[in-house]
C-alpha cells in the first residue's frame, strides 16, 4: 500500500536513511539533512515539526511536509505551501518533492504528485504553481501528465499551473 504520511516527531532512522539518499539540491528540491548526523537529523526534524504546525519564521509561509510510504518503506518526501508569497511566486511553487535514488524509475514521483495534488484540494488550492528544472526531463514529464500548463520558464526552471477547480481557469 502507497500514502502519504504527514512529518512527525516519530520520525526515525528509516526517514533519516531516505533522506540520505536525496542530495541537498536534488533538482531544485532542498533537502538539509543529506550529511547530517543522526543527532542533528533530530534538531531538524524538530524544527520542521514546528513550521508545519505554525511556528513560522517572517520569510515563510504555512506548510505540510509528508513522507511517501510503499508498505513500511518511506520512498520519498514531499512538501505543500498552503498559499504563495512573492518570493515563492517568482522561484518555486506550491509543491516540491523528491524521491529517494534507490526507488527512482519506478513510479514514485507520479504517486507523490497525484497524492500531493489531492492534499492541495483539501486546502482548497484551487492553482497549484510547481516547478521544474528546465534540465529534469522526469519531473517535467510528471507535471505535464497531471495537466500542467506551461507558464513561464526562466533558464534554469520551468513553472507550471495544474488546475484542480476543474474549470480550467
Amino acid at each position: 500500500m502507497i500514502f502519504l504520511k504527514k512529518l512527525s516527531l516519530n520520525d526515525d532512522e528509516k526517514i533519516y536513511d531516505m533522506l540520505q539518499e536525496i542530495a541537498c539540491n536534488d533538482n531544485g528540491f532542498h533537502n538539509k539533512v543529506n550529511g547530517m548526523t543522526y543527532k542533528e537529523f533530530r534538531k531538524w526534524l524538530k524544527k520542521e515539526y514546528a513550521f508545519d504546525n505554525g511556528k513560522l519564521e517572517k520569510w515563510m509561509v504555512p506548510q505540510t511536509s509528508y513522507w511517501l510510504y510503499d508498505g513500511d518503506k518511506p520512498v520519498g518526501y514531499g512538501r505543500i505551501r498552503h498559499y504563495l508569497n512573492d518570493n515563492l511566486e517568482r522561484t518555486g511553487g506550491h509543491i516540491g518533492y523528491a524521491i529517494r535514488s534507490t526507488e527512482r524509475g519506478k513510479g514514485y514521483g507520479n504517486t507523490i504528485l497525484t497524492l500531493l495534488l489531492e492534499e492541495c484540494q483539501k486546502l482548497n488550492i484551487e492553482t497549484v504553481q510547481i516547478g521544474a528544472n528546465v534540465d529534469n526531463t522526469p519531473s517535467n514529464k510528471i507535471i505535464l501528465k497531471h495537466n500542467g500548463v506551461l507558464f513561464r520558464c526562466s533558464d534554469e526552471k520551468n513553472f507550471y499551473h495544474i488546475d484542480l477547480c476543474g474549470d480550467g481557469e
